[in-house]
């Protein structure tokens, strides 16, 4: 009986690691907490808001509230690939924005932690950066070694024109020979413009050191009452987003969905409470 609880169970660790494998083929480790992002396909570096400045911690400059926002996706409706998040940022003058976040990913056998300590400032009136440290505990039950690593990721915006905003994020920009780690080099590029002050659209490019390459175009519209309803598209994999929310002065409520083109639907919810 034991033996076939145990065979079970290393059967369901093997399974589990194979999708989130197939799932995070590119970067397994980055954020990616935020259902307006999942709406948006996860076209972010040239975004604000809350969760974008997890994303691309120059948009933490935007941020002029202390606010705190909690963030669950279940990734093709399994629990065992959940991703639960945690994130505050707290403004430390006028300038500039300190932001937080704990992620838990998976389940009691197989699971990583995610801590992040993020900063965020004008540089004028025109740009803004941000860096972000980040720590990673991956935890695999029976003979699998558990591993911790730490990177950092940082990006610039800058803001030509009214409602134009260009962006660049670098992701664990530290080159392989000064560390022991499958954690990839990510950089993004993109651009996102406002039309009437109502239709968002984002563009944006992706590409690693390991040859991926990921293309996200979305929209977002705003409706009278502080509705919101957005969708999206990325090339790698292959996917289309879709979702919705409610932002207004004190409360932010936003649910998100993306699709893979072999395992399926996402369902992302996300609350934030802004303290004015």
């Amino acid at each position: 009986m034991c033996q076939n609880i145990s065979l079970r169970k290393t059967m369901l660790t093997t399974a589990v690691c194979l999708m989130s494998i197939a799932v995070c083929s590119q970067n397994p480790y980055r954020l990616s907490a935020g259902a307006r992002q999942v709406g948006l396909a996860y076209a972010t570096v040239a975004t604000d808001g809350f969760w974008a400045s997890f994303h691309n911690q120059a948009s933490l400059a935007s941020v002029k509230s202390w606010s705190a926002g909690i963030n669950q996706d279940n990734r093709f409706g399994l629990s065992e690939l959940s991703n639960k998040t945690f994130a505050m940022i707290i403004p430390s003058h006028k300038r500039g924005a300190m932001g937080m976040v704990y992620s838990y990913y998976g389940y009691t056998e197989y699971n990583r932690h995610t801590i992040g300590l993020a900063y965020g400032m004008k540089l004028g009136n025109k740009i803004r950066a941000g860096v972000q440290t980040d720590f990673y505990s991956t935890r695999i039950a029976g003979d699998y070694r558990n591993r911790n690593d730490l990177s950092f990721e940082g990006g610039i915006q800058y803001i030509p024109v009214n409602d134009l905003v260009l962006g660049i994020h670098l992701y664990n920009p530290i080159p392989e020979t000064l560390h022991d780690s499958d954690i990839p080099l990510v950089m993004r590029l993109g651009a996102s413009y406002k039309f009437a002050s109502t239709f968002l659209v984002i563009a944006e490019m992706e590409t690693t050191n390991q040859a991926n390459t990921n293309a996200r175009v979305a929209f977002e519209y705003e409706f009278p009452a502080n509705l919101f309803l957005r969708g999206g598209f990325m090339s790698n994999p292959l996917g289309y987003a879709f979702g919705g929310g409610y932002s207004g002065r004190i409360l932010q409520a936003n649910l998100g969905f993306i699709t893979h083109e072999n395992l399926g639907l996402t369902p992302s919810l996300s609350l934030v409470i802004f303290i004015l």
